[in-house]
C-alpha cells in the first residue's frame, strides 16, 4: 500500500510539474530562440492579454516564466555546491577505523557507501544526488546496540538504493518554483512520509523484527539532534527528521493507518490554475 502511495504521489507531482514546465519551456523557446510553436499555453495567454488590452500583464507573464527557470537553475547550482561542500566537510570528519569496520560488516551495500563521522551528536542520514552515501555519527553508534544499528543502516540503505535524496529534492524544487500550485507542497510532504515508512518497513523486513527500528527511533527522540549546519542545505534523507512520532506509533500498532487531511483549498486552487491553462491550450485547437 505504501509503495503504491509513494509511486502515485511522485507521479502526480511529476505530471503536474511537468505539464507547467514543458509549457513554460516552449514559451521561453519561442521568444528566446524563435521557435515556431502555435500550441502553447503561455503564448495563448500572451495573445489573449494583448487582445483584451491588458498588455502590461504580458511582461508579468514573461517574468513569471523566466523567474521560474531562474529559480530552477539557481536551486540546481546551489544544491550541487552545497552537496559538494558537505561531502568535503564530512570527509574530513570521518572516523576511519569505524568507517572501515562498518564497511566490512555491510559490504553488500557497496564500497565506500557508509561513512562514520566523529561527531558529538546523534546523526543518521543518506546524502548525495547521484552517488548517495550513508552517514552515521560516532555518538549515535555509541548508544545503539547491534539490532538497532542494523535497523538504522538498513533503513538508510533503502534511501540510498532508491535515490530518495534526489527524488525528494526534485519535488521540493518543483514545489518552490511553481509556488502558485500549492498542492505540490502537500504532495512533497506526504511523499517524504511515505518514503520513511517504506524505509522503516525495509529495516523491519531485513532485521526480522520491529524492535530494533522502534527502539532506535525512541533513543533518537530523547537525544539532542544534530545541528542542521552539519550538511547545510544539501539534500539528504534523515533517519529521524520526518514524521517520527507517527512512525513510532505505527511500529507499536502496525494496523494503524494515518488520517490524511486533504488540503482541499490547495487542491481546488491548483486545479483551477491547471484547468484554466488547459482551456487556454485547447483554444489553439479550435
Amino acid at each position: 500500500m505504501w509503495k503504491t502511495r509513494s509511486k502515485l504521489l511522485f507521479t502526480a507531482g511529476a505530471l503536474i510539474s511537468g505539464f507547467a514546465l514543458i509549457q513554460m519551456g516552449m514559451y521561453a523557446g519561442q521568444h528566446v530562440f524563435g521557435w515556431k510553436l502555435n500550441y502553447n499555453v503561455f503564448q495563448i495567454c500572451r495573445s489573449l492579454l494583448q487582445h483584451y488590452g491588458i498588455g502590461y500583464m504580458v511582461d508579468a507573464l514573461s517574468g513569471l516564466v523566466f523567474v521560474t527557470f531562474a529559480i530552477a537553475g539557481g536551486e540546481a547550482v546551489r544544491q550541487c555546491m552545497a552537496t559538494r561542500a558537505a561531502f568535503r566537510r564530512l570527509h574530513r570528519m570521518r572516523d576511519l577505523s569505524l568507517t572501515e569496520a562498518l564497511g566490512e560488516r555491510y559490504r553488500e551495500l557497496g564500497i565506500d557507501r557508509i561513512w562514520v563521522i566523529d561527531y558529538a551528536k546523534p546523526a543518521a542520514f543518506t546524502m548525495g544526488l547521484w552517488k548517495p552515501r550513508i552517514v552515521l555519527s560516532s555518538a549515535l553508534l555509541s548508544v545503539l546496540d547491534k539490532h538497532e544499528e542494523e535497523a538504522v543502516i538498513y533503513h538508510e540503505a533503502y534511501h540510498m538504493k532508491h535515490y530518495d535524496p534526489l527524488k525528494t529534492w526534485l519535488l521540493q524544487v518543483c514545489a518552490k518554483q511553481l509556488f502558485y500550485l500549492p498542492v505540490l507542497r502537500h504532495i512533497t510532504n506526504h511523499y517524504k512520509t511515505a518514503r520513511e515508512i517504506l524505509a522503516d518497513n525495509e529495516a523491519i523486513h531485513r532485521a526480522g523484527s520491529p524492535v530494533g527500528i522502534g527502539s532506535a527511533l525512541l533513543k533518537l527522540l530523547s537525544m539532542t539532534p544534530a545541528n542542521t549546519r552539519l550538511v547545510n542545505s544539501a539534500a539528504c534523507s534523515s533517519f529521524a527528521e520526518t514524521s517520527i512520532n507517527y512512525r513510532i506509533s505505527r511500529i507499536l500498532d502496525p494496523q494503524q493507518e494515518p488520517v490524511i487531511q486533504m488540503p482541499w483549498r490547495s487542491i481546488m486552487f491548483s486545479s483551477y490554475v491547471l484547468v484554466m491553462l488547459t482551456l487556454m491550450f485547447a483554444l489553439a485547437l479550435i
